[in-house]
């Protein structure tokens, strides 16, 4: 009888630890969510937290000067779109498999507004004039790695989807 459970032990052992084993490396690649406006881009550039609190004000100023230019209905419409895309589950895309199928460029959330050509040109230059302000809080190291992620994201898009 202790043969057998001799022989038992080390059997059950190597069973349980083939589950075990190859759920390690899943484990291990999960990635920890980003922080800050850049890591949520996928771009990490280890900001100091002065540099965050910079950024975060940057971005509320740049937030109610476009909100400025905007109409109450427009305001309406932004806010309900960005609540749809929260309320989205994770694998879920903007795009219908027809619209991606027929190379068909998907319609955000800015397109719907129906801006005119003056509210364009003035989202445009406050959006420009952020991106400045924020290229200038960061380190010209954070700038670089900032403009290769731009440039990949830039040369992804340009590539037709498979």
């Amino acid at each position: 009888m202790n043969v057998k459970r001799f022989l038992f032990l080390p059997g059950a052992l190597a069973i349980a630890l083939s589950y075990a084993v190859p759920m390690l490396p899943v484990a291990a690649q999960t990635p920890t969510p980003p922080a800050g406006q850049y890591q949520k881009r996928g771009v990490n550039l280890n900001l100091t937290e002065a540099q965050k609190a910079q950024l975060k004000q940057i971005r509320e100023s740049t937030r109610s000067q476009i909100d400025a230019i905007l109409t109450p209905e427009q305001k309406a419409q932004l806010d309900a779109a960005k609540q749809q895309r929260q309320q989205r589950q994770p694998g879920e895309q903007g795009q219908s498999g027809e619209q991606r199928q027929a190379g068909q460029k998907p319609r955000g959330k800015w397109a719907a507004l129906n801006l005119t050509a003056d509210q364009k040109t003035r989202i445009q230059a406050v959006r420009q004039d952020a991106k400045q302000k924020m290229d200038a809080v960061l380190t010209a190291e954070q700038r670089q790695q900032l403009e290769q992620r731009r440039q990949q994201r830039s040369q992804k898009r340009q590539q037709p989807s498979q």
